[in-house]
């Protein structure tokens, strides 16, 4: 079995989709070796670990090359499931016998098209529509995602599969260190991240001892956000944290906080449970699905009822009633478990006409 992969975030992006990528490739490389194909712009046919990385013979233009004229290559190299990994497939591949995979991540664009140009919202639509219509498959990472294209694409609900993120934790420390007195909140500065709403409810809070501390990529509301910070001393900003700085500072968190509007998966939740941290998160979207009976919710409209949750889980007691629901939330999550469905889709896929 050969599988084609593109690989733009792959190579390109160092969170979220990024993660994604590279923890399914690792994944699947354990169980077909030497049958994984990465197409992206970077290295011209270098093989290593069982991977072999493709690119465009002039990187001038890829862009063309990746959407459509990649089909040529797929075709030459006998290749027989393409999965496109980030919301598209290349235009055409319905006409070829290769079967297809897409993953859809989210609808960001269709739930805050304000927050898009005009130009990107006709491509962003017109790659989803494409993907929806013609993959023989489309994995979605929530259900909330499933039931956005649903809504927004009518999309064949039986081609679509519910595939959540795997969490690989066996790297992840969740020894007991001393905890310091500061909530954790790590998140891009956009404005669907709602952080303008969490800095006021954090500052409702009766206590002048905690700290709240803001990690993330700045983003297009990251100078108010700056500016608001400013004016309290007992919050912090960090930019572009390592990944130790960001470990060490999960691992003495009391417990983090995620107050995002809409997530197609929401994986800082994740990544606070990795280290036996609760989540103070919103109760729309896919943050229920993701953190289940492990986080406690608010309305992240209201910023009164975002302070109350936010001000119940600086109780010990609360905190402790929450984590220990974490390991079994985790253990649905695992990355041995969660690989089995793609393997079992692949198998489907080579064995169906």
């Amino acid at each position: 079995m050969k599988i084609g992969f593109d690989a733009k975030r792959y190579f390109n992006n160092s969170t979220g989709l990024g993660n994604y990528a590279r923890w399914l490739i690792r994944e699947l490389t354990l169980h077909y070796p030497d049958n994984i194909y990465l197409y992206h712009k970077h290295t011209i046919n270098h093989k290593s670990k069982g991977i072999e990385i493709q690119s465009p013979s002039s990187p001038m233009y890829y862009a063309i090359w990746r959407i459509w004229l990649i089909i040529f290559r797929l075709k030459k190299q006998k290749i027989n499931i393409y999965h496109g990994l980030t919301n598209e497939i290349p235009f055409g591949i319905h006409k070829t016998e290769i079967k297809t995979v897409v993953t859809i991540h989210d609808l960001i664009q269709k739930r805050f098209p304000e927050n898009y140009a005009w130009y990107d919202l006709i491509i962003y639509n017109l790659k989803v529509w494409y993907a929806q219509k013609y993959a023989h498959k489309i994995v979605t990472v929530s259900e909330q995602t499933k039931a956005d294209l649903m809504h927004f694409y009518h999309t064949d609900k039986s081609k679509i599969l519910v595939i959540p993120i795997g969490i690989n934790t066996k790297n992840k420390s969740t020894k007991s260190v001393t905890s310091e007195n500061y909530i954790l909140c790590v998140s891009s500065f956009s404005k669907r991240k709602n952080l303008d709403r969490l800095i006021d409810a954090f500052r409702l809070l009766d206590n002048n001892e905690t700290r709240l501390i803001l990690v993330g990529n700045k983003g297009d509301v990251a100078h108010k956000i700056f500016k608001k910070v400013s004016q309290d001393n007992r919050i912090e900003l960090i930019f572009n944290a390592s990944k130790e700085k960001l470990e060490n500072l999960y691992r003495a968190a009391l417990f983090c906080v995620y107050p995002s509007i809409y997530e197609g998966f929401g994986m800082p939740i994740m990544e606070a449970f990795s280290y036996g941290k609760t989540v103070a998160t919103s109760n729309i979207s896919s943050m229920p699905e993701v953190g289940k009976n492990a986080a406690h919710y608010f309305n992240p409209n209201d910023t009164k009822d975002m302070s109350r949750v936010i001000s119940e889980l600086l109780i010990p007691e609360n905190r402790e009633l929450k984590e220990k629901n974490i390991p079994s939330v985790m253990k649905s999550l695992e990355s041995k478990n969660v690989i089995k469905e793609y393997i079992k889709l692949y198998d489907h896929l080579m064995t169906s006409s």
